[in-house]
């Protein structure tokens, strides 16, 4: 994969951490916490883990996430961080979990038609007044309890300008969401999900070609399953290729 694309959407995922947790410059990447709201895992993970010298590096990060009472977290990725930084946080007593992510672009080009919706199905732009509504569709649709975080979260995105949420309902009543956040000359694509009981109706197709054509710049995601990626191929993403992201957390911090 080409490698400016890479740091390309490496970037802009720093830029939407900025809008939701403080992200400070280190001489071995950036510390990124969020004191209030410490369930919110990409808010209080360090990134770009690169040091030159790993071992203080390493204890440096652990330190300034101690003194405010978080765990220390890391998000390794396999372009920006030494080959061996993941066997030292083992080292270090850090547990990892691995996941190979699929990345996946779409540049703006001839309009695409909305799908055709069953009866009863409207679109619409998210406001503040709908958070409630986005809270219960994601903790609906991934399992996860949270919702706490899951508020703070949205309290300080969805009112954001260069952040975009859009909303699906069924017979007025909410069923599917999608979010759009734009960088610099891109946007990121983040929050597909759809309540359980609505699913396998186009909704979140739908959602995509919405936001799609009200893009004026090349949009990227990441997936991590083959049948989102399907139905974000039918929406014209193309596949760029995969980054491997390791997450590790210290316990007992």
């Amino acid at each position: 994969m080409d490698s400016a694309f890479r740091q390309q959407f490496l970037g802009l995922d720093l830029t939407l951490a900025r809008r939701f947790a403080t992200v400070e410059s280190r001489p071995w990447g950036y510390f990124v916490h969020e004191v209030g709201n410490p369930g919110h895992w990409d808010a209080n993970t360090a990134r770009w883990l690169r040091a030159e010298a790993p071992e203080a590096a390493l204890e440096d990060m652990v330190s300034l996430y101690r003194a405010r009472g978080l765990a220390p977290r890391v998000r390794v990725d396999d372009l920006s961080a030494p080959g061996d930084v993941v066997e030292r946080l083992e080292a270090r007593g850090f547990q990892t979990d691995s996941q190979v992510m699929r990345l996946m672009h779409w540049a703006p080009g001839s309009s695409r038609p909305l799908p055709v919706l069953f009866s009863g199905v409207t679109l619409e732009v998210a406001g503040p007044e709908m958070i409630a509504s986005l809270v219960e569709i994601q903790a609906g649709a991934d399992g996860w309890e949270g919702r706490d975080w899951r508020v703070r979260y949205l309290e300080r995105l969805v009112p954001s300008s260069a952040s975009h949420y859009y909303l699906a309902r069924v017979d007025g009543v909410p069923a599917a969401m999608a979010a759009l956040h734009e960088g610099e000359g891109c946007a990121l694509v983040q929050e597909v999900a759809t309540s359980p009981r609505h699913r396998r109706r186009g909704l979140a197709t739908a959602l995509i070609t919405w936001l799609q054509r009200r893009a004026t710049v090349p949009l990227f995601l990441q997936v991590s399953n083959p049948e989102a990626e399907r139905i974000y191929a039918r929406a014209g993403f193309r596949v760029w290729g995969e980054l491997e992201q390791v997450t590790c957390v210290l316990p007992g911090a």
